[in-house]
């Protein structure tokens, strides 16, 4: 098989997770970032750095976008004008109508277009789809995810609160999971707690916390919180209902111990790492494989979640968001 090209667009933190996963799905990855910060990041992971977007996407087989939301549109347009398939960190746009506009495009061209949505592929949550798809727990009617993190600053420094804050960013996690487990959301209801200034002070603290009614009668919360400080560190949970039974996750739960030469070394998760389960779908669906878990559609349906829940937390009042053929 040949070896897969990846343009890797971004010279931050979600870039340097991105790119060693390309790596370790056996991609050629050449690096572009408007910053000056593309040399030393292709260098340290045995890359190679261009000097502008259009060396990156000459050649390549798919970009992946890592710069902040608001490029996100006319960098993926211009790959797609050119064939090269797209994956994107999220959210796939600023937007809803240019979020639209970049899966209308993809499906104008047939250019394929995958939004990276690390969660989906962490172990516990496929797991969690898996049962609910299969009918594990009968009829999905009630679920609530919950995620909190530190407040990413070097994210946000320029971000307003109006603008959603944690609601279009770490709440999108939550909402397309909700999505995933039962399907299409009709009404939105929001709420958040936490100014963000411009820039956003140290030690900023936020909360997001949003109640979904999916087409299929099922009601979903998220919440998110951003932490003032790195610890306790990141953490995950879910707990759903059906007619037949319950599922639940914490990640504070005792995990596995990862053991080398003889010495506890510490203690956490020992499975693969999302991201490079993520690239690997990708990478195979880019070389003729099936297809991964979530593709375009996923992606615009988050955005519209996200950006219904930070309408919603303004105004005051739930969000419609029709569907076609729902109740």
């Amino acid at each position: 098989m040949r070896q897969l090209e990846v343009a890797l667009i971004g010279a931050g933190l979600i870039a340097r997770f991105h790119l060693d996963a390309w790596i370790g799905a056996g991609a050629a990855v050449r690096v572009y970032s408007h910053d000056g910060r593309a040399a030393e990041l292709a260098r340290e992971f045995g890359a190679r750095a261009v000097n502008s977007l259009d060396e990156a996407l000459d050649g390549a087989d798919a970009v992946d976008i890592c710069t902040p939301t608001g490029t996100h549109r006319d960098i993926a347009l211009a790959a797609m004008a050119r064939g090269v398939g797209v994956v994107c960190e999220k959210p796939l746009a600023a937007t809803t109508a240019e979020a639209e506009e970049i899966v209308d495009a993809s499906e104008r061209s047939g250019v394929r277009l995958y939004p990276a949505h690390d969660v989906r592929f962490a172990p516990a949550f496929a797991r969690l789809h898996d049962v609910v798809a299969s009918g594990g727990i009968g009829r999905g009617t009630v679920a609530r995810f919950q995620f909190s993190a530190y407040h990413p600053r070097p994210w946000t420094a320029s971000v307003p609160a109006r603008s959603g804050g944690i609601l279009t960013d770490q709440l999108l996690h939550g909402a397309d999971l909700a999505y995933w487990v039962f399907g299409e959301v009709v009404r939105v209801y929001a709420r958040y707690q936490g100014e963000i200034a411009a820039p956003a002070p140290q030690g900023q603290v936020a909360t997001g916390t949003v109640v979904l009614t999916h087409a299929s009668g099922a009601i979903s919360q998220v919440v998110s919180r951003w932490t003032a400080t790195p610890k306790p560190p990141v953490r995950v949970a879910f707990h759903v209902s059906g007619t037949g039974g319950s599922v639940s996750y914490d990640s504070e739960w005792p995990q596995e111990v990862r053991v080398a030469d003889g010495e506890a070394g510490g203690f956490g998760y020992a499975g693969p790492s999302v991201f490079a389960t993520e690239m690997r779908e990708f990478a195979q669906a880019f070389l003729g494989g099936p297809e991964p878990r979530l593709g375009a559609r996923d992606a615009l349906a988050a955005v519209r979640i996200t950006q219904a829940a930070a309408e919603s937390a303004w105004t005051g009042r739930a969000v419609e968001l029709p569907v076609k053929g729902a109740a």
